[in-house]
Protein backbone atom coordinates (compact mmCIF):
# COMPACT_ATOMS: atom_id res chain seq x y z
CA UNK A 1 0.00 0.00 0.00
CA UNK A 2 1.49 3.89 -1.03
CA UNK A 3 0.90 6.63 1.01
CA UNK A 4 -2.14 7.80 -1.53
CA UNK A 5 -3.80 4.51 -1.05
CA UNK A 6 -3.18 4.93 2.46
CA UNK A 7 -4.82 8.29 2.55
CA UNK A 8 -7.75 7.46 0.64
CA UNK A 9 -8.59 4.50 2.86
CA UNK A 10 -8.66 6.75 5.96
CA UNK A 11 -10.69 9.55 4.39
CA UNK A 12 -13.42 6.49 2.87
CA UNK A 13 -13.01 5.33 7.22
CA UNK A 14 -11.67 2.35 6.18
CA UNK A 15 -8.53 1.12 8.01
CA UNK A 16 -4.94 1.15 6.19
CA UNK A 17 -2.06 -0.65 7.00
CA UNK A 18 -0.88 2.43 9.42
CA UNK A 19 -1.90 5.72 10.71
CA UNK A 20 -1.04 8.15 7.45
CA UNK A 21 1.31 11.41 8.02
CA UNK A 22 1.26 14.98 7.03
CA UNK A 23 1.52 18.69 8.23
CA UNK A 24 -0.62 21.06 7.57
CA UNK A 25 2.77 23.50 8.23
CA UNK A 26 5.88 22.84 9.46
CA UNK A 27 7.95 26.02 9.82
CA UNK A 28 11.64 26.62 8.83
CA UNK A 29 13.42 26.37 12.13
CA UNK A 30 12.53 22.43 11.78
CA UNK A 31 12.82 21.95 8.39
CA UNK A 32 16.39 23.61 8.38
CA UNK A 33 17.47 20.84 11.49
CA UNK A 34 15.81 17.91 9.64
CA UNK A 35 17.35 18.43 6.48
CA UNK A 36 20.79 20.45 7.42
CA UNK A 37 21.07 23.19 5.86
CA UNK A 38 19.05 26.93 5.00
CA UNK A 39 15.51 26.75 3.62
CA UNK A 40 12.77 29.14 2.12
CA UNK A 41 10.12 26.49 3.73
CA UNK A 42 7.97 28.81 5.71
CA UNK A 43 10.71 31.22 6.27
CA UNK A 44 8.88 34.24 6.72
CA UNK A 45 11.55 36.67 7.35
CA UNK A 46 14.32 35.52 4.75
CA UNK A 47 11.31 35.08 1.85
CA UNK A 48 10.23 38.63 2.27
CA UNK A 49 13.73 39.97 2.15
CA UNK A 50 14.35 37.45 -0.98
CA UNK A 51 11.57 38.77 -2.67
CA UNK A 52 12.36 42.57 -1.72
CA UNK A 53 15.23 41.88 -3.24
CA UNK A 54 14.09 39.76 -6.48
CA UNK A 55 15.10 36.75 -5.42
CA UNK A 56 11.69 34.90 -6.48
CA UNK A 57 13.23 32.14 -8.91
CA UNK A 58 16.06 31.78 -5.57
CA UNK A 59 12.82 30.83 -2.96
CA UNK A 60 10.80 29.23 -5.23
CA UNK A 61 13.69 26.65 -6.21
CA UNK A 62 14.43 25.79 -2.32
CA UNK A 63 10.64 25.33 -1.68
CA UNK A 64 10.70 22.57 -4.80
CA UNK A 65 13.74 20.73 -3.73
CA UNK A 66 13.44 21.05 -0.34
CA UNK A 67 9.86 20.12 -0.19
CA UNK A 68 11.01 16.80 -1.78
CA UNK A 69 14.36 16.50 0.82
CA UNK A 70 11.56 16.75 3.96
CA UNK A 71 9.14 14.58 2.51
CA UNK A 72 11.47 11.80 2.41
CA UNK A 73 13.46 12.12 5.29
CA UNK A 74 10.18 12.18 7.30
CA UNK A 75 8.59 9.65 4.84
CA UNK A 76 5.12 11.94 5.10
CA UNK A 77 1.99 10.61 3.22
CA UNK A 78 0.33 13.23 2.38
CA UNK A 79 2.37 16.42 0.59
CA UNK A 80 1.22 19.93 1.13
CA UNK A 81 1.87 22.38 -1.40
CA UNK A 82 0.38 26.08 -2.99
CA UNK A 83 0.70 28.87 -5.06
CA UNK A 84 4.38 30.77 -5.39
CA UNK A 85 4.95 34.31 -5.99
CA UNK A 86 4.91 34.63 -9.74
CA UNK A 87 7.84 35.07 -11.71
CA UNK A 88 7.65 39.11 -12.37
CA UNK A 89 6.96 39.79 -9.24
CA UNK A 90 9.91 42.19 -7.78
CA UNK A 91 8.97 45.83 -6.12
CA UNK A 92 10.18 48.54 -8.23
CA UNK A 93 11.52 50.37 -4.77
CA UNK A 94 11.90 47.97 -2.36
CA UNK A 95 11.82 48.81 1.43
CA UNK A 96 15.21 50.13 2.78
CA UNK A 97 15.84 49.16 6.47
CA UNK A 98 16.36 52.21 8.73
CA UNK A 99 17.19 50.21 12.08
CA UNK A 100 17.36 46.59 13.82
CA UNK A 101 14.36 45.14 12.46
CA UNK A 102 12.91 48.35 10.78
CA UNK A 103 12.36 48.99 7.29
CA UNK A 104 10.39 51.85 5.27
CA UNK A 105 8.83 51.50 2.16
CA UNK A 106 8.90 53.88 -1.13
CA UNK A 107 5.35 55.65 0.29
CA UNK A 108 5.86 55.63 3.75
CA UNK A 109 5.07 52.28 5.10
CA UNK A 110 6.77 50.92 8.42
CA UNK A 111 7.51 47.21 7.97
CA UNK A 112 8.79 45.61 11.43
CA UNK A 113 10.55 42.25 12.79
CA UNK A 114 7.92 39.90 14.55
CA UNK A 115 10.47 37.70 16.69
CA UNK A 116 7.43 35.31 17.51
CA UNK A 117 7.01 33.84 14.28
CA UNK A 118 10.16 35.23 12.78
CA UNK A 119 8.32 37.21 10.15
CA UNK A 120 8.07 40.67 8.88
CA UNK A 121 5.07 42.52 9.27
CA UNK A 122 3.69 46.12 8.15
CA UNK A 123 2.69 48.53 11.25
CA UNK A 124 1.17 51.25 9.06
CA UNK A 125 -2.68 51.40 9.03
CA UNK A 126 -4.74 51.25 6.40
CA UNK A 127 -8.24 52.94 5.93
CA UNK A 128 -10.34 50.25 4.43
CA UNK A 129 -13.82 50.98 3.07
CA UNK A 130 -17.48 49.24 3.20
CA UNK A 131 -18.30 49.02 -0.57
CA UNK A 132 -16.80 48.93 -4.00
CA UNK A 133 -17.95 50.35 -6.68
CA UNK A 134 -19.76 47.81 -9.16
CA UNK A 135 -17.33 48.52 -12.33
CA UNK A 136 -14.59 47.80 -9.68
CA UNK A 137 -16.34 44.40 -8.74
CA UNK A 138 -16.67 43.75 -12.06
CA UNK A 139 -12.83 43.42 -12.90
CA UNK A 140 -12.38 41.72 -10.10
CA UNK A 141 -14.34 39.11 -10.75
CA UNK A 142 -12.71 39.00 -14.52
CA UNK A 143 -9.09 39.35 -12.74
CA UNK A 144 -9.68 36.20 -10.53
CA UNK A 145 -9.95 33.91 -12.98
CA UNK A 146 -6.17 35.06 -14.53
CA UNK A 147 -3.77 32.93 -11.88
CA UNK A 148 -0.18 33.25 -13.39
CA UNK A 149 1.38 29.68 -14.96
CA UNK A 150 4.58 30.48 -12.85
CA UNK A 151 2.70 30.44 -9.47
CA UNK A 152 2.11 26.36 -10.38
CA UNK A 153 5.33 25.74 -10.09
CA UNK A 154 5.59 24.01 -6.67
CA UNK A 155 2.19 22.17 -7.31
CA UNK A 156 3.54 20.75 -10.64
CA UNK A 157 7.21 19.99 -9.45
CA UNK A 158 5.49 18.20 -6.45
CA UNK A 159 3.06 16.43 -8.30
CA UNK A 160 5.31 15.58 -11.19
CA UNK A 161 8.05 14.73 -8.33
CA UNK A 162 5.46 11.99 -6.31
CA UNK A 163 3.27 10.77 -9.16
CA UNK A 164 0.49 8.43 -7.62
CA UNK A 165 2.53 7.61 -4.79
CA UNK A 166 1.64 10.52 -2.68
CA UNK A 167 -1.54 12.69 -1.26
CA UNK A 168 -0.62 15.99 -2.33
CA UNK A 169 -3.00 18.89 -0.87
CA UNK A 170 -3.13 22.42 -2.01
CA UNK A 171 -3.71 24.86 0.08
CA UNK A 172 -4.44 27.85 -1.96
CA UNK A 173 -8.19 27.68 -1.71
CA UNK A 174 -9.78 30.71 -0.86
CA UNK A 175 -13.23 31.45 0.44
CA UNK A 176 -12.11 34.24 2.86
CA UNK A 177 -9.89 36.40 1.95
CA UNK A 178 -11.03 36.93 -1.63
CA UNK A 179 -14.29 38.03 0.09
CA UNK A 180 -12.57 40.49 2.17
CA UNK A 181 -9.45 41.52 1.01
CA UNK A 182 -11.03 44.50 -1.88
CA UNK A 183 -12.19 46.05 0.99
CA UNK A 184 -8.70 47.25 2.68
CA UNK A 185 -8.35 47.71 6.14
CA UNK A 186 -6.58 46.28 9.15
CA UNK A 187 -8.46 42.86 11.06
CA UNK A 188 -10.49 45.33 13.15
CA UNK A 189 -12.17 46.55 10.07
CA UNK A 190 -12.57 43.27 8.21
CA UNK A 191 -14.29 41.94 11.41
CA UNK A 192 -16.91 45.06 11.61
CA UNK A 193 -17.34 44.65 8.05
CA UNK A 194 -18.90 41.44 8.48
CA UNK A 195 -21.35 43.32 10.58
CA UNK A 196 -22.25 46.39 8.69
CA UNK A 197 -21.89 45.08 4.84
CA UNK A 198 -22.25 41.79 4.54
CA UNK A 199 -24.42 42.03 1.32
CA UNK A 200 -21.47 44.28 -0.35
CA UNK A 201 -19.20 40.79 0.56
CA UNK A 202 -21.36 38.63 -1.39
CA UNK A 203 -21.12 40.36 -4.24
CA UNK A 204 -18.03 39.35 -4.56
CA UNK A 205 -19.14 35.21 -4.36
CA UNK A 206 -18.18 35.39 -8.02
CA UNK A 207 -14.79 36.83 -8.18
CA UNK A 208 -14.05 34.03 -5.61
CA UNK A 209 -15.67 31.05 -7.48
CA UNK A 210 -13.66 32.16 -10.70
CA UNK A 211 -10.52 32.05 -8.83
CA UNK A 212 -11.04 28.51 -6.87
CA UNK A 213 -12.35 26.88 -10.52
CA UNK A 214 -8.73 28.16 -12.36
CA UNK A 215 -6.88 26.41 -9.59
CA UNK A 216 -9.30 23.64 -9.17
CA UNK A 217 -9.02 22.81 -12.74
CA UNK A 218 -4.72 23.15 -12.66
CA UNK A 219 -4.68 21.08 -9.54
CA UNK A 220 -6.77 18.28 -11.20
CA UNK A 221 -5.01 18.03 -14.42
CA UNK A 222 -1.92 17.37 -11.87
CA UNK A 223 -3.27 14.57 -9.63
CA UNK A 224 -3.74 16.62 -6.61
CA UNK A 225 -6.13 14.53 -3.76
CA UNK A 226 -6.99 17.12 -1.67
CA UNK A 227 -8.24 20.79 -1.64
CA UNK A 228 -7.97 22.73 1.36
CA UNK A 229 -9.59 25.87 2.49
CA UNK A 230 -7.99 27.71 5.49
CA UNK A 231 -9.55 30.45 7.77
CA UNK A 232 -9.34 30.70 11.86
CA UNK A 233 -12.84 31.12 12.41
CA UNK A 234 -12.37 30.70 16.32
CA UNK A 235 -11.00 31.98 19.56
CA UNK A 236 -10.59 30.41 23.26
CA UNK A 237 -14.21 31.46 24.25
CA UNK A 238 -16.06 30.75 20.94
CA UNK A 239 -16.11 32.18 17.43
CA UNK A 240 -14.54 35.74 16.25
CA UNK A 241 -17.76 36.47 14.10
CA UNK A 242 -20.96 35.54 14.98
CA UNK A 243 -21.80 32.23 13.91
CA UNK A 244 -25.13 33.47 12.53
CA UNK A 245 -22.51 35.87 10.23
CA UNK A 246 -20.42 33.07 8.88
CA UNK A 247 -23.89 31.26 8.26
CA UNK A 248 -24.68 33.89 6.09
CA UNK A 249 -21.87 35.30 4.45
CA UNK A 250 -18.90 32.57 4.35
CA UNK A 251 -20.77 29.34 4.05
CA UNK A 252 -22.86 29.69 0.99
CA UNK A 253 -19.68 30.47 -1.02
CA UNK A 254 -17.78 27.27 1.06
CA UNK A 255 -20.52 25.48 -0.46
CA UNK A 256 -20.05 26.70 -4.00
CA UNK A 257 -16.56 26.15 -3.80
CA UNK A 258 -16.76 22.26 -2.09
CA UNK A 259 -19.51 21.29 -4.86
CA UNK A 260 -16.70 22.44 -7.70
CA UNK A 261 -13.87 20.67 -5.62
CA UNK A 262 -16.07 17.13 -5.73
CA UNK A 263 -16.85 17.82 -9.35
CA UNK A 264 -13.15 17.75 -9.82
CA UNK A 265 -12.35 14.24 -7.86
CA UNK A 266 -10.58 16.19 -5.18
CA UNK A 267 -11.72 15.79 -1.55
CA UNK A 268 -12.65 19.27 0.33
CA UNK A 269 -10.74 19.51 3.88
CA UNK A 270 -11.06 22.33 5.78
CA UNK A 271 -8.14 24.13 8.33
CA UNK A 272 -9.45 26.41 11.36
CA UNK A 273 -7.95 27.12 14.35
CA UNK A 274 -9.84 28.24 17.91
CA UNK A 275 -13.47 26.90 19.37
CA UNK A 276 -16.10 26.37 16.67
CA UNK A 277 -18.31 23.50 18.21
CA UNK A 278 -20.98 26.33 17.24
CA UNK A 279 -20.21 26.31 13.48
CA UNK A 280 -19.23 22.25 13.48
CA UNK A 281 -22.31 21.39 12.20
CA UNK A 282 -22.16 23.69 9.16
CA UNK A 283 -18.99 22.53 7.68
CA UNK A 284 -20.69 19.06 7.63
CA UNK A 285 -23.47 20.40 5.66
CA UNK A 286 -21.54 22.01 3.38
CA UNK A 287 -19.56 18.97 2.30
CA UNK A 288 -15.93 18.90 3.97
CA UNK A 289 -14.82 15.88 4.40
CA UNK A 290 -11.97 16.58 6.93
CA UNK A 291 -10.80 19.11 9.86
CA UNK A 292 -7.36 20.27 10.40
CA UNK A 293 -6.48 21.95 13.72
CA UNK A 294 -8.82 20.41 16.88
CA UNK A 295 -7.32 23.18 19.16
CA UNK A 296 -7.35 21.33 22.74
CA UNK A 297 -6.61 24.73 24.55
CA UNK A 298 -9.62 26.44 22.90
CA UNK A 299 -12.53 23.82 24.50
CA UNK A 300 -12.36 21.88 21.35
CA UNK A 301 -11.76 18.31 22.97
CA UNK A 302 -10.19 15.64 20.30
CA UNK A 303 -12.01 12.44 22.18
CA UNK A 304 -15.72 14.45 21.72
CA UNK A 305 -14.92 15.32 18.04
CA UNK A 306 -14.49 12.44 17.06
CA UNK A 307 -17.42 10.56 19.14
CA UNK A 308 -19.78 13.18 17.09
CA UNK A 309 -17.45 13.59 13.56
CA UNK A 310 -15.54 10.85 13.36
CA UNK A 311 -17.73 8.70 10.82
CA UNK A 312 -18.26 12.04 8.64
CA UNK A 313 -15.09 14.01 9.25
CA UNK A 314 -11.54 13.31 8.85
CA UNK A 315 -9.57 14.38 11.62
CA UNK A 316 -6.36 15.97 10.70
CA UNK A 317 -4.62 16.05 14.55
CA UNK A 318 -2.84 14.01 17.04
CA UNK A 319 -0.41 16.47 19.14
CA UNK A 320 -1.21 20.08 20.07
CA UNK A 321 0.99 22.58 19.28
CA UNK A 322 1.37 23.45 23.02
CA UNK A 323 3.09 20.25 23.75
CA UNK A 324 5.25 21.03 21.23
CA UNK A 325 6.64 24.02 22.37
CA UNK A 326 6.17 23.89 26.10
CA UNK A 327 6.24 20.10 26.89
CA UNK A 328 8.72 17.39 27.23
CA UNK A 329 9.80 14.57 25.02
CA UNK A 330 7.83 12.19 27.24
CA UNK A 331 4.72 14.05 27.34
CA UNK A 332 4.59 14.33 23.51
CA UNK A 333 4.78 10.40 23.53
CA UNK A 334 2.38 9.68 26.37
CA UNK A 335 -0.10 12.58 24.39
CA UNK A 336 0.83 10.80 20.99
CA UNK A 337 0.17 7.15 22.41
CA UNK A 338 -3.41 8.10 23.85
CA UNK A 339 -4.85 10.05 21.10
CA UNK A 340 -3.60 7.05 18.95
CA UNK A 341 -6.15 4.94 21.16
CA UNK A 342 -9.52 6.56 20.25
CA UNK A 343 -8.82 8.49 16.77
CA UNK A 344 -7.23 5.34 14.95
CA UNK A 345 -10.36 3.16 15.39
CA UNK A 346 -12.42 2.64 11.73
CA UNK A 347 -9.89 5.07 10.09
CA UNK A 348 -10.63 8.62 9.38
CA UNK A 349 -7.57 9.99 11.11
CA UNK A 350 -4.80 11.47 10.07
CA UNK A 351 -1.66 12.16 12.36
CA UNK A 352 0.02 15.63 12.19
CA UNK A 353 0.14 18.53 14.82
CA UNK A 354 -2.84 20.92 15.81
CA UNK A 355 -2.41 24.11 13.32
CA UNK A 356 1.00 23.35 12.62
CA UNK A 357 4.94 22.69 13.82
CA UNK A 358 5.22 26.51 14.87
CA UNK A 359 8.68 28.45 14.97
CA UNK A 360 10.23 28.20 18.10
CA UNK A 361 8.39 24.81 19.34
CA UNK A 362 11.01 21.82 20.08
CA UNK A 363 12.09 19.83 17.50
CA UNK A 364 12.71 16.89 19.12
CA UNK A 365 9.17 16.79 20.45
CA UNK A 366 8.07 16.43 17.07
CA UNK A 367 10.61 13.89 15.93
CA UNK A 368 9.41 11.89 19.06
CA UNK A 369 5.82 12.29 18.41
CA UNK A 370 6.46 10.92 14.62
CA UNK A 371 8.58 7.90 16.37
CA UNK A 372 5.88 6.69 18.80
CA UNK A 373 3.42 6.65 15.51
CA UNK A 374 5.79 5.01 13.77
CA UNK A 375 5.48 2.45 16.51
CA UNK A 376 2.07 2.37 17.58
CA UNK A 377 0.04 3.23 14.58
CA UNK A 378 0.06 0.32 12.61
CA UNK A 379 -3.29 -1.55 12.29
CA UNK A 380 -3.86 -4.90 13.00
CA UNK A 381 -4.81 -7.01 9.97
Amino acid sequence: MNSKERVQMTINHQEPDRVPIGEWGIDHDHVSRIIGHHTYWRNRRDTTLAMWEGRRDEVVESLKHDCVELVDKLDYDIVTVELVPPKDLAPQKPPKQIADGVWEGANGTIYKYAASNDSIVCMTHSEGRFEIPQDEIEQIIENASHIDDSQFELIDYIADHYGDSKAILCRSLDTYGGLIGPFGGDYNHQLILTLLSPDEIKKLYGACLAYNQTLLEHCRKKGVLIAMQGQDFGMNSGCIISPDSIRDIFMPLMKQVNDKVIQQDMIPFFHCCGNIWDIMDDFVKVGYRGYQSIQESAGMDTRRVKERYGKVLTLWTGIQCETLVEGSMQEAEKEVRRNLDFLMQGGGFIFGSTNSVQFGAKTDNYLKALETVRKYGSYKA
